[in-house]
């Protein structure tokens, strides 16, 4: 699980520099499918990195009036 929150905080916090959503998703599907409760799992897969935003801010580790990821 720390791979995926490791790009999750890098992805929301400068998007220019981690790899694009789709492509990572793509290689990383069977991982997050594995680690994730369902919940978690089925947020990222319909809402992307807005989905990953959310989790992060349900672990405590962004504040609840962060932007929304563009």
């Amino acid at each position: 699980m720390e791979a995926c929150l490791k790009y999750f905080r890098l992805a929301v916090a400068d998007p220019s520099s981690a790899p694009p959503w789709s492509e990572w998703w793509a290689a990383n599907v069977g991982l997050v499918e594995r680690v994730f409760p369902l919940m978690d799992y089925v947020r990222l897969k319909h809402r992307g990195l807005l989905g990953a935003k959310q989790i992060l801010q349900n672990l405590g580790e962004l504040p609840p009036d962060v932007p929304p990821v563009g």
